[in-house]
């Protein structure tokens, strides 16, 4: 929501993958609602991208490594942004 409403620092502060989330969630909507002609080679670009460079585990390790990072080394912090 801080990323919509304009705030990337508070996104990022809050998440560090806040900002590609927001773009894959955008191309994800527009792969849906763009006309079928469109949204085909859309589709197809993006699934040769994924074959190509295996960006889904690229993106899942460095999801699990960030939460590992704010776990260990930010207790405090992470116990706080749980409790809202």
């Amino acid at each position: 929501m801080l990323l919509l409403r304009g705030d990337v620092q508070g996104s990022i502060r809050f998440h560090a993958f806040a900002p590609i989330f927001l773009i894959l969630i955008s191309i994800l909507i527009a792969g849906t609602l763009l006309p079928r002609s469109v949204a085909e080679p859309l589709i197809y670009k993006a699934e040769t991208l994924e074959r190509q460079t295996g960006l889904t585990i690229i993106i899942l390790g460095g999801l699990i490594l960030y939460w590992l990072a704010r776990v260990i080394f930010f207790p405090t912090t992470f116990a706080l942004l749980i409790r809202g």
